[in-house]
């Protein structure tokens, strides 16, 4: 690799990028200064491997948006080029690398020069006018508007109940009914249209707070852990987009209004690490008009499947949230909820043993949450590890993620729950009996227990240190499963 002092031509060093993009970090200053040069074949060179990088390494968006910051008012093209294509994918980052006063300049330059609108800011609407039109007028631009031929009247059962576990889609998946474009409007109880026309309403509040340019209901709202969850389609950058529209549930009156604050800290962490594959994608958000936000959608998650999954596919999904949890905790975020309700499953069968696509929902929320509404809303107690119930078994951080893993793993060997039982009894067991080892419940070999016990200790010094030690044992079993040798991908942990 070469140093920003080397004798190189650029477009070879560009190559060099090319090849290590993810090791390219110390070239940033030198690529910044390629966007400068006379020819245009090398400012286009430099463009081009200042977005790799930052592909490779989102950690470099913020220090390259600053760089950028003083070429956008030169007419410098690829300058231009590179902050639309980081402004695009990393929103947050880059808005962490503008001070405010390139971007209040920013913003009035394009208004000015009539571009497309930019994301408001925090906690602030949009100046404009007709973004949102009543129920009955066309899918137009900047129009919220329901699907009546799509109602999800409300579930009298709650998806956020831990005394049983639920079969249907709306356990904080963001899923709910799909669109029947051709069918006819059914008829709605009063109470029906009511909530239907509520959920309108708060959407159209919500929607000039947004970036998104047209918004429209697919489905009702369904009850979920942390929010209310409505299908939208949303337009943004000319592109469409089914996503679940999160509004978030408010705490007791009393509930101290630093609240609004701390979630909405917890969902800008959370997006801030979703460019994981494994991450669940915040597309955005915002503390007003109340706290919301717009996440991708998921046909199930493992509370949905009441049957157990074959060994080898359990650890592949396994694998794959440690893989989520890991990069969480070199980024400094504790998961802190996970079980069955939190991990998203978009269309596995037991027969893909391999490249699931589990997915990690609702990160970090329980750390805002559990001090405000009972923890047991929004966390499974049979899945809660022993600190939880007694602070003489440590606190809360990273190796509850390995607990909850471990569990979580028991489920999808086994199908069911840990522990079984009444609150008092579950507790008594968590607390007081030996780890669960799923043999005693399903054919798996002996090396199958030793992960889950070791995931499951009691005593934090007895689990797994890191959750990628937990990885390595992961992999190890699922290879011996398999008879793979050792074969599968490492992911990006970095």
């Amino acid at each position: 690799m070469a140093d920003a002092g080397d004798t190189r031509s650029p477009i070879e060093t560009v190559q060099s990028v090319l090849a290590e993009p993810a090791d390219s970090a110390d070239l940033l200053p030198y690529l910044v200064g390629l966007l400068d040069e006379d020819e245009s074949a090398v400012r286009l060179a430099g463009a081009f491997a200042l977005c790799v990088i930052a592909v490779a390494d989102p950690d470099s968006v913020t220090y390259v948006t600053d760089r950028l910051s003083d070429r956008l008012d030169t007419d410098n093209a690829e300058a231009e080029l590179v902050f639309e294509y980081l402004a695009t994918t990393f929103p947050r980052r880059v808005d962490a690398g503008l001070g405010d006063g390139t971007r209040q300049e920013r913003d009035g330059r394009e208004k000015t020069q009539g571009d497309a609108d930019v994301p408001p800011s925090r906690d602030s609407p949009t100046d404009e006018v007709g973004r949102v039109r009543p129920p009955g007028v066309g899918f137009d631009p900047r129009n919220v508007e329901p699907n009546p031929s799509v109602i999800d009247p409300a579930d009298p059962q709650r998806h956020d109940d831990p005394s049983r576990e639920q079969t249907g889609g709306g356990s904080d998946t963001g899923e709910a009914a799909s669109a029947d474009v051709g069918g006819r409007s059914p008829q709605l109880s009063t109470a029906d249209r009511q909530r239907w026309n509520e959920l309108f309403e708060q959407l159209s509040d919500i929607v000039a707070y947004s970036r998104f340019d047209e918004l429209m209901m697919l489905s009702g709202q369904q009850r979920g852990r942390y929010a209310d969850v409505a299908r939208v389609l949303t337009v943004a950058d000319g592109s469409e987009r089914a996503l679940g529209m999160r509004l978030f549930h408010r705490p007791p009156s009393d509930a101290p209004e630093s609240f609004r604050t701390e979630l909405g800290n917890a969902l800008d962490r959370w997006q801030g690490i979703d460019e994981h594959p494994h991450i669940a994608t915040v597309f955005d958000w915002n503390r007003a008009p109340q706290p919301w936000a717009a996440t991708e959608l998921f046909e199930a998650t493992v509370a949905d499947r009441v049957e157990p999954v074959a060994p080898a596919a359990a650890f592949a999904i396994a694998i794959d949230i440690a893989d989520a949890l890991a990069y969480a905790h070199n980024h400094g975020v504790v998961h802190g909820g996970l079980d069955p309700h939190t991990v998203g499953l978009p269309g596995v069968t037991d027969g893909q043993a391999e490249e699931t696509g589990a997915t990690l929902l609702n990160v970090g929320l329980l750390e805002v949450y559990r001090f405000h509404v009972t923890p047991a809303s929004c966390l499974d107690p049979r899945y809660a590890a022993p600190e939880y119930y007694d602070r003489q078994f440590g606190r809360i951080d990273h190796t509850t993620d390995v607990y909850h893993l471990g569990a979580l793993l028991y489920r999808l060997l086994t199908g069911r729950p840990p522990f079984l039982g009444e609150f008092d009894a579950v507790r008594d067991d968590i607390l007081n009996a030996a780890p669960p080892t799923p043999s005693l419940q399903t054919d798996v070999p002996e090396a199958v227990d030793s992960v889950v016990t070791k995931a499951m200790a009691k005593r934090t010094l007895r689990r797994y240190e890191t959750i990628n030690d937990l990885r390595q044992d992961l992999v190890r079993v699922h290879d011996e499963l398999t008879g793979r040798g050792g074969d599968r991908k490492r992911s990006d942990l970095s």
